[in-house]
């Protein structure tokens, strides 16, 4: 405590950065607020007690090098002089502490570096948030790799899950009037092949989406005492969907900086989705990360030991009667079907859907001819298919999306015929 007669001690403060992006009067506010402000690290005897860092723009780059060390101490405050929108996003995804694009109010810039460093001085509250800036600073940076859009916001749950120590993560995508939300990816969910939420149910994510807040709502979804937070997501000044989060029993509560950096991170994926949609026409990637991988792996091994491999696609057509609006049924249809599907299969065969309604499926050291007979055994567990079939070795095939290609031109030869409806590849 200050006593009467004792002047306040004086933050340290180091500024870096570029200084011709510095707000006009940033030394003035600084040092009117109580800062005692340094420009290289030797500049005083003690290490500052935040990083204030001014930069033209959010160019990726300049911004990973600047923050490659931001989980260490003492937090990192980033100003850019540009009107960015997506700038401070990147950079509290990449560790810095609190992020600001122009125009800036120096007094609350001022209040945010007071807030950083009282919020890093606090003992019980550091290793939570090194854990989380650690886990999204590893996703941001995977996030640059040509990953399937999917994949990314996978990773993103399962990594908050992490970080946040969360009994349940799961991300939504819907919009304002939706009936339904499709579940994109989810980690902790009792029942993982649901693939939609009749929003009737849970009106707490339609109230979120209409107010654009985060809500904490009682765990009655759950059947636990913990609550479950509904973080909507906004890009684009529109809400793209939800990120649904429940903490452990022992730790339930998600504090203000969890819920941030949480709803940051869950932009960048949305903006990954939205890129995707619009690489893809609109509609989802075909093939899921764990085929791809799958495939790859079989198509090395037969590669280094001389062995055969096929690919399948299998197309099973609804009952007759299926109601295309009905989407609780369409899923119920593909889970038991995929359920056949698995029971016909050997145990090294690998199974994954395929788009809407299809499903592809790796056989390990079977030829043409094999993958032919292993489909007439599933046609007599299923309704209608038609199957395309791609086997190695091929003279065209040398990498997983060659036989990608192959295997979708065979299903459509399959779809065009009569009788066995089973396209070869040539």
């Amino acid at each position: 405590m200050t006593h009467a007669g004792e002047s306040p001690a004086r933050r340290r403060l180091l500024l870096t950065g570029d200084a011709s992006a510095r707000p006009d009067g940033l030394e003035r506010a600084l040092t009117r607020a109580g800062f005692s402000i340094g420009e290289s690290a030797g500049a005083t005897e003690l290490p500052p007690d935040a990083i204030l860092t001014t930069l033209a723009d959010a160019h990726f780059d300049r911004l990973s090098e600047v923050l490659a060390d931001a989980s260490a101490e003492p937090p990192r405050v980033i100003v850019f002089a540009a009107e960015d929108r997506d700038g401070p996003a990147a950079a509290l995804a990449l560790g810095a502490a609190d992020a600001l694009a122009a125009p800036v109010h120096l007094p609350d810039l001022c209040a945010r570096l007071l807030a950083r460093i009282r919020e890093r001085q606090a003992p019980a509250r550091t290793p939570t948030e090194a854990r989380i800036r650690d886990s999204l600073r590893e996703l941001m940076e995977q996030a640059r790799l040509p990953l399937q859009p999917e994949e990314i916001v996978l990773m993103l749950v399962r990594r908050l899950a992490r970080a946040l120590k969360l009994s349940y993560c799961a991300f939504v995508v819907t919009r304002a009037g939706d009936d339904r939300g499709r579940i994109i990816a989810v980690q902790g969910d009792p029942r993982p092949e649901r693939s939609y939420l009749d929003l009737a149910q849970y009106p707490e994510i339609e109230e979120a989406v209409r107010s654009r807040r985060a809500l904490a709502v009682a765990g009655t979804h759950s059947g636990t005492g913990s609550p479950t937070t509904v973080v909507p997501v906004v890009l684009d000044d529109t809400v793209r969907g939800v990120l649904l989060l429940r903490g452990q029993d022992s730790d339930p509560t998600l504090g203000a900086t969890q819920l941030a950096m949480a709803a940051s991170l869950a932009e960048a994926a949305a903006r990954a989705l939205e890129a995707g949609s619009e690489r893809n026409g609109g509609s989802p990637p075909t093939a899921g990360p764990a085929l791809e991988r799958r495939l790859l792996e079989e198509l090395e091994r037969a590669r280094r030991y001389s062995l055969s491999l096929s690919l399948v696609l299998l197309d099973v057509e609804a009952p007759p009667g299926t109601d295309p609006a009905d989407l609780e049924g369409r899923d119920r249809h593909v889970r038991e079907t995929s359920t056949q599907i698995r029971r016909a299969l050997r145990l090294p065969d690998f199974v994954s859907g395929y788009g809407d309604g299809a499903f592809a499926i790796v056989l390990p050291e079977t030829a043409a001819d094999g993958a032919r007979r292993s489909v007439l055994r599933l046609r007599d567990r299923l309704s209608s298919a038609s199957a395309g079939i791609a086997a190695y070795p091929h003279p065209a095939v040398t990498t997983p999306d060659d036989l990608f290609v192959l295997v979708e031109a065979a299903l459509r030869r399959g779809r065009a015929q009569s009788g066995e409806r089973i396209g070869v590849a040539d």
